[in-house]
């Protein structure tokens, strides 16, 4: 597939999220994002695509589903700052009064309190990211049906990334891949609630 084909996808589906078509360029993406698109997500007002050469072998379907996935990212980033201040904030003034309890006991102490919470912060980075991840598919979801994502994960699991932060911080397909299909099986039972309510009430009507 090549770049006006992926910018016609991008465009249909910036639609569907109610966003700007992003800008797409080609050029080179870490090897690390096996699939070969890199979504800038975090600065401007609009999102910005990299495609590169192995994004050309993707199977359409699999191309939309990654598309639609910047998108979302694209979309929730905002909460995800507000998130991460939020929990960072309160943990920093967490650490801060443990400190000075420790320290006007022990006060050779305080070191271990400030080393000890570096796997905090990296503990907390992870979880963010990954309910971050969460949400993104959630999004996906409710914008283009739990689907769109089935083909994305499967190309994961087949293209597994080496890079750390892959292997770190993103949930594995597999475990996404569960969490669709409960939000899918949540709709549609919702749906069905839905449609006997209306059934029940339209004979209500009748009668």
């Amino acid at each position: 597939m090549d770049l006006q084909e992926v910018e016609a996808v991008a465009g249909r589906l910036a639609g569907e999220f109610g966003i700007r078509p992003p800008k797409v360029t080609s050029g080179r993406v870490p090897r690390s994002m096996r699939l070969g698109i890199r979504a800038k997500v975090w600065w401007g007002r609009r999102l910005r695509l990299v495609i590169g050469p192995a994004a050309e072998r993707l199977e359409p379907e699999v191309l939309e589903g990654e598309l639609a996935s910047a998108m979302a990212a694209f979309t929730l980033r905002g909460g995800l700052i507000a998130r991460c201040l939020l929990t960072y904030g309160a943990a920093i003034a967490c650490q801060l009064v443990l400190l000075a309890l420790v320290v006007s006991i022990h006060p050779s102490w305080g070191n271990y309190i400030v080393n000890g919470a570096i796997p905090l912060w990296v503990a907390l980075c992870i979880a963010l990211y990954r309910g971050f991840v969460y949400r993104s598919d959630r999004k996906v979801a409710d914008v283009l049906g739990a689907s769109t994502l089935f083909p994305v994960l499967d190309a994961e699991r087949r293209l597994s990334s080496n890079g750390w932060v892959h292997l770190w911080a993103l949930p594995h397909a597999d475990r996404r891949a569960e969490r669709i299909a409960i939000l899918r099986l949540a709709d549609e039972t919702a749906e069905d609630h839905r449609g006997l309510l209306d059934r029940l009430s339209d004979g209500r009507g009748c009668g």
